[in-house]
């Protein structure tokens, strides 16, 4: 089933990706940027319709009037499961706990920037709030490998293909700024309520804990652990790399 996505993030995310079916592309012929004229080159260049539309039908189309002058038709995304994908070297992440779609554009956007290359996510339909996610998420929902795994099948592909469990816990844990990152693991976050499930937890290959500035016994919010953790371990390879020049 085909629905619209509006606004230029949404539009060239999509366009960028090349992960579904899309088109036509509506375009308020009274607005022109340059994110406009190189989201109207993708699509020409992918085959898909570009079609000049007043705003008045573009406010018709999608039922909003926040569509910045564009939007885009487009097959639902189809997120598929943990079974179906390949190893992914490099960082995976494993979140679980997400409630709200901004939320898990925030995760998206956060680890898709510091490199992560996979989110293996607790099955759930989130396909009302795509067109939500993908802007929250800046575009990066679209474009990062996801999949859907329960607990036994998240273990069991991370078993298969020999990728190390890091599990986000305070309980038997090392501190993760002295913590050395295998080149390619699995990162597993839980919510600030309730954390990690003890089925993922008994099959940790390390725990490891955020060390703060003070004596606070709150545990961050998801997106927040996400980007500490995600971007301690990129920063941790760009020094390596530096050492090794």
């Amino acid at each position: 089933m085909n629905k619209f996505y509006q606004g230029t993030i949404s539009c060239k995310a999509i366009l960028e990706a090349g992960k579904r079916k899309a088109g036509p592309l509506y375009v308020d012929p009274n607005k022109r940027t340059k994110d406009f004229s190189y989201i109207i080159h993708l699509a020409k260049k992918a085959g898909v319709a570009v079609l000049q539309t007043p705003r008045e039908k573009l406010d018709e189309l999608t039922g909003s009037k926040t569509h910045g002058g564009m939007a885009l038709e487009a097959e639902d995304l189809v997120i598929p499961s943990i079974e179906t994908i390949g190893k992914k070297s490099g960082a995976v992440f494993y979140i679980e706990g997400l409630e709200d779609p901004y939320n898990l554009g925030s995760v998206c956007r956060t680890i898709y920037a510091a490199g992560a290359n996979l989110l293996i996510l607790p099955p759930r339909d989130w396909s009302n709030a795509y067109d939500t996610i993908l802007k929250a998420s800046a575009g990066a929902f679209e474009k990062l490998d996801i999949a859907y795994a329960s607990e036994e099948q998240c273990v069991d592909y991370l078993r298969k293909h020999h990728i190390p469990l890091l599990c986000a816990h305070r309980k038997d844990a090392v501190p993760l700024a002295t913590y050395d990152f295998p080149s390619t693991c699995c990162i597993a976050i839980g919510g600030a309520m309730r954390g990690l499930s003890k089925k993922i937890l008994k099959h940790a290959d390390e725990n490891i804990y955020i060390q703060y500035g003070r004596d606070y016994r709150n545990a961050l919010d998801t997106a927040s652990s996400a980007a500490v953790f995600a971007f301690t371990k990129r920063n941790k390879e760009i020094e390596h790399e530096h050492q090794s020049r």
